[in-house]
């Protein structure tokens, strides 16, 4: 006799969201995500099966594996199944430090699919849900392997500086004219010179350090009112209607799936 299923009841919470310094990953089901676009290159990966990602042009393209450039619009067709979703930071690794969870990768509009990819690291975070621990050296593992054969992105250091500030203070909403004579430079070439360097503009890419922050605070304690105001968003409104253009889906919803919440250990040296 087939068992029946009330698709009303909310799923038991499974994943794991790990925000460090100098990457994001979560871990676990999800569902159907809407248009969106982050500020940092993705890879996404289904744990059990093929997903549906959405490209910019309004096709769907199935995959077992995707690597999404920072500012590509697309969707994303999850259907509840477990995923992998990871983004490093521009000062930790790009799209060519990402091609190494996979292989034969084809690119269609700057989207690059792979039906074969390399998860063990994800599913270990996944099914290992009671070790905080064991996640932020999971993380450090995997970007000591994505830099094993190339070294760490090399930005311009005047950009990198900038980028440094807006992680150490992401509440700070300092003038774009201050930042940039700050650095030597007119506005315009600073504005041209970050979106070459990072791929979106300066803007788009401090709206995602500033959700990624409030979403660190979150994990560390802070309720979602708070951890808003502390990351430089007018209210919780603010950063729940750019949470979901960030990342196609209410944050309620996101912390909803979370079994384990899990910020990097404080250490002296190194990015993440």
């Amino acid at each position: 006799m087939k068992r029946s299923v009330d698709l009303n009841k909310p799923a038991a919470p499974d994943a794991t969201l790990f925000v460090g310094a100098g990457v994001t990953l979560y871990a676990g089901t999800l569902d159907d995500l809407d248009w969106h676009l982050h500020g940092a290159p993705v890879f996404v990966a289904g744990m059990t099966g093929n997903f549906r990602l959405r490209l910019p042009d309004g096709e769907w393209a199935a995959c077992r594996a995707a690597i999404v450039p920072a500012g590509v619009r697309h969707a994303l067709e999850l259907g509840g199944d477990p995923v992998a979703v990871f983004y490093p930071e521009p000062t930790i690794a790009d799209v060519s430090h990402l091609t190494r969870l996979g292989g034969g990768w084809d690119d269609r509009h700057s989207i690059l699919f792979t039906s074969g990819a390399e998860l063990g690291i994800f599913r270990d975070i996944y099914e290992d849900r009671g070790s905080p621990g064991y996640v932020d050296e999971a993380i450090k593992d995997l970007v000591r392997f994505l830099r094993k054969r190339q070294s760490e992105p090399s930005l311009d250091p005047r950009i990198a500086r900038v980028i440094e500030r807006l992680r150490r203070q992401p509440e700070d909403l300092t003038a774009v004219a201050s930042l940039s004579a700050d650095s030597g430079l007119s506005v315009s070439r600073f504005l041209h010179l970050f979106s070459s360097e990072i791929g979106i503009p300066f803007r788009r890419y401090r709206i995602w350090n500033r959700v990624r922050a409030a979403l660190a605070m979150m994990l560390a304690g802070q309720n979602l009112t708070a951890a808003a105001l502390n990351a430089g968003f007018s209210d919780s409104s603010h950063f729940a209607r750019l949470h979901r253009q960030t990342f196609g889906v209410a944050a309620s919803c996101t912390f909803r799936r979370i079994a384990r919440k899990v910020t990097a250990r404080p250490q002296r040296q190194g990015p993440i």
